[in-house]
């Protein structure tokens, strides 16, 4: 005949095996923090920033290899600026990513790839270049906020103007522009 444990031993049991699940959890949840850190400190070193801005790249969905994209999001926002990107435009950002040492095959490029396909948020924009603006007012030698701007505005002539008679960029690309000055505390 079976052992039928007594309602002590069954409720004995269940405290156990909620204990063992607990434990479990919360090893599972210090690995992951772990890892996240890890990923953390990785955004960092790749875009020579602090822990706090590496963090905001990380919940954009940046990872180690994909923040190397991070500083090309102006122009990615200056292509899309009038709602579609030209072939022009995604040949200039795509030499700028070649600059940055981001191969077309890499996770980086395939990120970028996605970007100029389908059109981000402006949430997305808006965070990315508030993480840029920090990375700027870090920069070392004060040359990346003008870069940008630079590399946002050769984005923006790329398509040019009508047989060249007219202004290469559009009022909506000249408003972002703008908006990058502000933002990035640069003369537009």
């Amino acid at each position: 005949m079976a052992d039928k444990n007594t309602p002590r031993e069954e409720e004995e049991k269940y405290i156990q095996q909620q204990e063992r699940e607990k434990l479990a959890r919360l090893r599972r949840e210090k690995q992951l923090e772990a890892i996240r850190q890890e990923e953390r400190e990785a955004i960092a070193a790749t875009l020579n920033t602090r822990d706090e801005v590496a963090a905001e790249a990380m919940e954009l969905g940046f990872d180690a290899e994909t923040a190397r994209v991070l500083p090309l999001i102006p122009m990615i926002q200056m292509a899309w600026a009038d709602g579609s990107i030209s072939s022009a435009e995604n040949d200039k950002v795509q030499e700028l990513a070649r600059r940055f040492g981001i191969a077309d095959e890499s996770a980086a490029g395939t990120f970028l790839k996605m970007l100029l396909e389908e059109q981000p948020t402006d949430l997305f924009f808006s965070r990315a270049n508030a993480v840029i603006a920090n990375l700027i007012d870090e920069d070392p030698n004060g040359e990346m906020g003008q870069n940008v701007m630079d590399w946002s505005k050769a984005v923006a002539a790329a398509s040019g103007g009508f047989f060249g008679l007219t202004n290469p960029i559009s009022k909506e690309e000249s408003a972002l522009l703008d908006d990058f000055a502000r933002l990035f505390g640069v003369q537009s």
